[in-house]
């Protein structure tokens, strides 16, 4: 029978992390997979489940961003040990794992690399910010059957198409996973990918199942750009933050101000996505996260909604923007 992850180990786990005990957390894995726990089911048993509460207890203010990227830093210890430990496929690369540029969190790629040797699929894991031009780089002379692409964040969209793009342009097919491709991977089909997983679990199944396309047609093209509306919000996106900034009116103060300042960069960042992906769902699911992690730091919603219209005021010259942050000021 094969031995599983119980609910003590893993409050167990998430209680060690939290508390940055790097000795005690690696010990315990490294004792699960002496008593023959797999790495697939450490990963998905242990190490995700964690990390979904490392997450939320940032979102909610329970844990600040130090104590959140310490847990998480302590989690790619795992995965890294857990990768260690597995047997090592031989022959050339068959899956290329990547994250999209512009999404730097690279360690959601890092556990499906490892859950996909595993199960005795080679791959090749590249580091978070590789770009188009260097996966395109690579992929002619790496023997990959298959891009596994992870995105966490909607606002890296426009750089997961140009990776899609590049990749099937040499025929090689694209799975795609993470929560920044939408519920139930609404974006997937938009950005061109040949396919959509919603765990790294069900990823690996595509990708070693009969199904899986061998080779792959060059993407459609995008073809509802009208104009350049997404670079022209982009362009402004330093004045819009100070303009939004501005319109909150929210005493200073740490971390509130770090977090409203990096939360309105990615609103800008997901408005110009919006724009470019013509669904305005992006910017109103970043509004409705955002709310809830203002909202927890005692910021009230009025005070995003100040900050969109400040957005609006200055990009009045952008018709298209207008209606995304008229919908979302509704909602606020």
């Amino acid at each position: 029978m094969t031995r599983v992850i119980d609910e003590e180990e893993r409050a167990l786990y998430l209680e060690l992390i939290g508390r940055a005990d790097e000795i005690a957390s690696v010990s315990l894995v490294r004792g699960l997979l002496a008593e023959g726990v797999s790495g697939e089911e450490l990963l998905t048993g242990l190490v995700v489940p964690a990390l979904r509460v490392v997450g939320d207890r940032w979102a909610t203010g329970e844990w600040t961003v130090a104590r959140e990227h310490t847990a998480s830093h302590l989690a790619g210890h795992a995965v890294r040990m857990i990768a260690d430990a597995s047997p090592r496929p031989s022959g050339r690369p068959r899956v290329v794992v990547c994250c999209a540029r512009g999404d730097w969190h690279g360690l959601a790629s890092s556990i499906l690399a490892t859950l996909l040797r595993g199960r005795g699929i080679d791959t090749t894991l590249l580091p978070p910010g590789t770009g188009a031009g260097e996966l395109a780089r690579m992929l002619p002379d790496s023997g990959a059957g298959a891009v596994a692409l992870g995105c966490t964040m909607s606002t890296a969209l426009p750089g997961a198409r140009a990776m899609v793009e590049v990749a099937r342009r040499v025929g090689v097919p694209v799975l795609v996973g993470g929560p920044g491709f939408g519920v139930d991977g609404r974006w997937a089909g938009i950005v061109g990918a040949n396919g959509w997983a919603p765990d790294a679990t069900r990823a690996a199944d595509l990708l070693a199942g009969p199904d899986w396309p061998v080779t792959a047609t060059p993407a459609p093209r995008l073809r509802h750009l009208p104009d350049a509306a997404h670079d022209g919000v982009g362009l402004l996106r330093a004045p819009l933050v100070a303009a939004g900034l501005s319109a909150m009116a929210v005493p200073e103060r740490e971390p509130c101000d770090s977090t409203m300042r990096d939360g309105l960069l990615t609103a800008v960042d997901a408005l110009a996505v919006s724009l470019f992906l013509d669904d305005e769902e992006v910017f109103l699911s970043f509004t409705r996260w955002f709310t809830d992690v203002l909202t927890h730091r005692n910021i009230p919603s009025s005070s995003l909604a100040a900050a969109y219209k400040a957005f609006a005021t200055h990009l009045a010259h952008v018709p298209r923007a207008t209606h995304p942050l008229t919908t979302a000021g509704t909602f606020l």
